[in-house]
């Protein structure tokens, strides 16, 4: 039998019911979002003291935009943190609506004003993210920028420009910020301690994490409520190369291609990278980002397993055994509440054929208790 439970804090506050949460997640944005609605009856009891305050009272006296933000869910008390970030507004309306924002909130709020000519991606993200409590990820490509110059821009304006003038995918894990390649990083995962989370002096401890190691199992017409929105698609029916072009110090065009040269070309235009292989290769991702034998779209599944953006997942399909591999999830929108508790994901590129050996766990099964 699985019982929903959950344990949400807002800044000093945690409470363990609530009416409503959405997150929606994607390794195609930076800006994670949640909202938190919390019904108008529910009361907010102070320890040791005998008197109460309404949610809607203390959410406009006491919850303030920039609180930090955990969401763990999970059934049994088995629970994922499945968002982190800051609350960005407060509606006191019935029932309290709670909007967060993932940690692009608090680069918004930081101005760049840096000349970035000759250093690394590396170096420009480690300067944009200071002192905002993000770490960055170990696998950021060593790409050195020839022509970069921020004037009065803040943190969330330099990750757009990675996106449009690098051709890179950026987006967070938690407070881990990712821009590289798509389909190179795998996420990490909380780890919950028993008791709950609790705070220390005032403050929530740090929390560890652990690199994903086995991909989630997904069966269907087992642990995957609706398929209806999958399509089948074949790697041969996508006749396609890519050229990526840039220009040197003498404006002089350098470019690299990957694909059968037989098949129509698509263009992709990097105008700040020099090095021929590092042209190579995003030529190769985006390649691999459009050709391939599998699935694509979305299935809607139980709250667990869990899996978030960058998941490995492996598929398997009793009617269509062709269709069977491991993908990579590249959006999660989660709903949890009184209504039950639902993940929907969105499938992205395969990354092996249906005879490889994969194994996964799976969970959540047809027996949800609501």
């Amino acid at each position: 039998m699985f019982k929903l439970t959950c344990q949400i804090i807002i800044g000093s506050y945690s409470f363990t019911q609530v009416n409503e949460v959405k997150i929606k997640r994607s390794i195609h944005s930076f800006v994670d979002t949640a909202s938190i609605k919390i019904p108008a009856t529910a009361r907010l009891h102070t320890s040791g003291d005998l008197k109460t305050v309404s949610v809607n009272n203390a959410a406009a006296s006491f919850m303030n935009e920039g609180d930090p933000v955990e969401i763990w869910l999970g059934y049994n008390q088995e629970l994922q943190l499945e968002f982190s970030g800051f609350v960005k507004r407060v509606n006191a309306a019935t029932p309290c609506e709670i909007e967060c924002e993932g940690y692009s909130w608090p680069l918004r709020r930081k101005i760049i004003l840096q000349n970035f000519k000759g250093k690394t991606l590396q170096a420009m993200l480690e300067h944009a993210t200071a002192d905002t409590g993000i770490r960055l990820s170990e696998n950021i490509p060593n790409i050195k920028l020839n022509q970069c110059l921020f004037e009065n821009q803040n943190g969330t304006e330099v990750l757009d420009w990675i996106k449009k003038n690098l051709f890179l995918t950026v987006y967070f894990s938690g407070n881990v910020l990712y821009a590289g390649l798509a389909y190179v990083e795998l996420p990490q995962i909380a780890q919950a301690p028993k008791e709950g989370r609790k705070p220390i002096d005032g403050k929530l401890p740090a929390l560890t994490f652990e690199r994903e190691k086995q991909p989630v199992r997904y069966d269907m017409g087992w642990n995957v409520i609706k398929d209806d929105q999958l399509k089948f698609r074949k790697a041969a029916d996508v006749k396609l190369q890519i050229r990526a072009v840039t220009f040197d110090k003498n404006n002089t065009p350098v470019t690299a291609s990957f694909g059968d040269s037989k098949d129509p070309i698509r263009t992709i235009f990097v105008p700040y990278v020099s090095a021929a292989t590092t042209l190579r290769e995003l030529a190769a991702g985006k390649l691999n980002e459009l050709k391939y034998d599998g699935y694509e779209g979305k299935i809607t599944t139980f709250l667990q397993p869990f899996s978030q953006p960058g998941t490995e997942a492996k598929i398997t399909d009793r009617q269509y055994k062709e269709r069977e591999g491991t993908y990579l999830l590249e959006s999660t929108e989660v709903t949890f509440g009184t209504g039950g508790a639902r993940r929907i994901c969105e499938v992205g590129v395969k990354i092996s054929k249906k005879d490889e050996q994969t194994t996964g766990t799976v969970a959540g099964g047809t027996a949800e208790n609501q």
